[in-house]
């Protein structure tokens, strides 16, 4: 099978692009490949491409099964970082697929996020509604937008799917993601703010368990939306103290006077029908701090 791969240089591209090239040809498009990240092989081929400006002429004809994995470095920068946003996020996808439907690719997957649930006040379904109403910051609107529109073209694919990662980590994961800034904040004992109910409850799922699970997507038939996310769940204050145990350095916490919203994924569907996560919290912490 021939798989094209955007976001190839992120966490989870690169763990999935490793595992497919295995068994599958890999067009991997990135905007530029730093001291040769990716390595071309007979089974993968790096294709420079800027998604910001995507121009799908370039692309290979032949392709049987799209992952869309590609996410704007700019998440945080509103509103500066809108234009790439709205790029990656909506205007991107909404070419490929196009482009994916008149080249008769067969399977479709687009990394949405978990964040696009909203004030959820216990493990969020798949099946639950999703009120458009309340503005969730431009990034994640960005995301659930694309979501909305892209489903209307599922009819075009043997499989397409919509999946929503919550809290992937692992090791040389950017700094300025959750887990990796907690690590830094316990290492050099920062102040760590928790709010009034011992912070955010999450279960994160590490990248080789998400990346089983993109990998067995190639399986499946019809449209399916699907939570990825681990089995383990945790209080922001319980994992600084994980986080704290495995550094043997004691976290300093200041309790600020609010209580925070849980973001905690239902994650039986995946489970059926991909992939049982198996990697547990404190061995994946483990191999980040050491």
């Amino acid at each position: 099978m021939k798989i094209l791969v955007t976001g190839a240089s992120g966490l989870l591209g690169m763990q999935l692009v490793n595992k497919l090239r295995q068994d599958h040809n890999i067009i991997a498009l990135l905007k530029n490949n730093p001291s040769n990240q990716i390595e071309e092989s007979k089974t993968l081929r790096v294709l420079k491409c800027d998604l910001s400006s995507l121009e799908t002429q370039d692309l290979p004809k032949d392709i049987d099964f799209i992952y869309y994995l590609a996410q704007s470095n700019q998440y945080k920068d509103f509103p500066g970082g809108a234009n790439d946003m709205f790029n990656l996020n909506i205007s991107s996808p909404f070419k490929l697929i196009n482009w994916a439907i008149n080249n008769k690719v067969k399977g479709f997957v687009f990394a949405s996020s978990g964040g696009v649930y909203k004030t959820p006040n216990e493990p969020v379904k798949e099946v639950f509604q999703i009120n458009a109403n309340i503005p969730n910051g431009f990034y994640l609107d960005s995301k659930l937008s694309s979501e909305i529109l892209l489903r209307n073209f599922s009819s075009f694919f043997d499989t397409f799917i919509i999946a929503r990662p919550f809290f992937i980590y692992g090791k040389n994961q950017k700094k300025t993601m959750l887990i990796p800034r907690l690590i830094d904040s316990v290492k050099n004992k920062k102040e760590i703010f928790l709010s009034k109910n011992g912070g955010i409850k999450i279960n994160p799922i590490n990248v080789l368990d998400a990346a089983y699970a993109f990998e067995k997507m190639l399986d499946l038939k019809g449209e399916h939306i699907i939570n990825i996310a681990g089995d383990e769940v945790v209080s922001l204050k319980k994992l600084v103290k994980q986080i704290g145990k495995l550094c043997s350095i004691k976290p300093e916490f200041k309790t600020l006077d609010h209580i925070q919203n849980d973001l905690v994924a239902d994650n039986q569907k995946m489970k059926e029908l991909l992939y049982v996560p198996n990697i547990k919290l404190s061995e994946g912490l483990k191999v980040m701090i050491d």
